[in-house]
């Protein structure tokens, strides 16, 4: 039980430093977790989270997949979240490279209307990390007229 009320307090200090939305406050309290806890015991509670943040701050949630996705934490999370949509696309019949296809970050580029089926019977919390690696040719063509 210790086990589990020392996680679950280091995740209460992840999300409450997280909310700060100082890079440079989390790195220094993650390279102090990463020598005394271990990268793995670190990069489970990163993940939880972010997972608890896209139920409780949306704000947060996107300010961590914003600056902090080259952690390796949420970098996995979102590549694991990628081969997830990847493998739904190819369930669904979709081609690569003719209904889907890659930007120059990896994100999967595809029309609003295979979106549209990818997001089908989706959580709330799992849309929002769809969204992050997801992109529309609308969405590019925002980009580009700014």
């Amino acid at each position: 039980m210790q086990d589990l009320e020392l996680f679950h307090f280091h995740l209460e200090r992840a999300i409450y430093i997280l909310n700060f939305q100082d890079k440079k406050l989390a790195e220094c309290w993650v390279t102090q977790l990463h020598s005394s806890m271990g990268l793995q015991y670190t990069e489970s509670f990163l993940t939880a989270a972010v997972l608890e943040l896209s139920l409780t701050n949306l704000d947060t949630f996107h300010w961590i997949l914003d600056n902090l996705s080259g952690w390796k934490p949420y970098a996995n999370l979102l590549a694991e979240v990628r081969r997830f949509v990847l493998k739904k696309l190819i369930q669904k019949g979709f081609i690569p490279s003719q209904e889907f296809s890659f930007d120059a970050e990896g994100k999967i580029l595809l029309h609003e209307s295979t979106k549209a089926i990818v997001m089908e019977n989706t959580s709330e919390s799992d849309r929002l990390l769809i969204e992050k690696v997801l992109v529309t040719p609308a969405q590019v063509l925002s980009l580009t007229t700014k």
